[in-house]
């Protein structure tokens, strides 16, 4: 045998005799469920914690890749921080695990339109939105007036902004003043200022309410 051979086999039994224990390999174990981190995401959620929250939703995928509804969380977070590539990787992997959800459909446009991208496939996200929840409609019209204007199609897209408009509950205040501030650039778009300060106006009428980005349906 080999000199440096017999020194290794040496050292292996002075190992074994003196009692020292080789090198332990520690297997991390995570305790909780995927229901689990998708609770405790919303409770920091609730608490603006929105970072906190964003990692659980993440443990969450994690740990049940098959999770549509953690997906779907994970996706309305980044969509809230403008992490878009990530709000698309998510409500993309939410859409694969549930097909037939119009919000999804609706929610992944909104990604495409903040991004002025693939807007020909936002289009049709949101017209298969409207066929599979068609009690949907009133927000579902309000992202198709956005691609549609985006895209160039004014008239489209007055018609599809003064419907949401006008159906759009008056309880949502918020989803509302979105509606009437995408009319009124569609109007500004067309031209028509006077329609355009109708809609502001309008808007204006509503209980006091900030306009942001758009509301994503739960």
């Amino acid at each position: 045998m080999p000199q440096r051979v017999v020194h290794y086999a040496v050292f292996l039994l002075a190992l074994l005799f003196s009692g020292c224990s080789l090198p332990q390999i520690i297997v991390l174990h995570d305790p909780l469920s995927a229901e689990e981190h998708i609770k405790l995401g919303g409770i920091y959620d609730s608490q603006g914690k929105t970072g906190l929250a964003r990692e659980q939703y993440r443990f969450a995928v994690r740990q049940d890749p098959k999770n549509g509804r953690a997906w779907s969380l994970l996706g309305d977070i980044a969509y809230r921080e403008k992490d878009y590539p990530e709000a698309e990787k998510a409500y993309g992997k939410a859409l694969d695990l549930d097909p037939k959800s119009g919000d999804l459909h609706n929610n992944l446009a909104w990604v495409y339109v903040q991004q002025d991208r693939k807007l020909s496939k936002a289009q049709n996200l949101v017209m298969r939105a409207l066929e599979l929840a068609p009690d949907h409609r009133p927000y579902y019209l309000d992202t198709l007036g956005v691609i549609q204007l985006k895209l160039g199609k004014i008239p489209d897209a007055i018609t599809s902004l003064l419907e949401a408009a006008e159906t759009i509950p008056r309880s949502q205040p918020d989803l509302l003043a979105e509606a009437y501030q995408h009319l009124a650039d569609a109007y500004h778009t067309a031209g028509d200022s006077l329609a355009a300060d109708n809609a502001l106006e309008r808007l204006r009428q509503l209980k006091p309410v900030t306009p942001k980005e758009p509301v994503l349906q739960p």
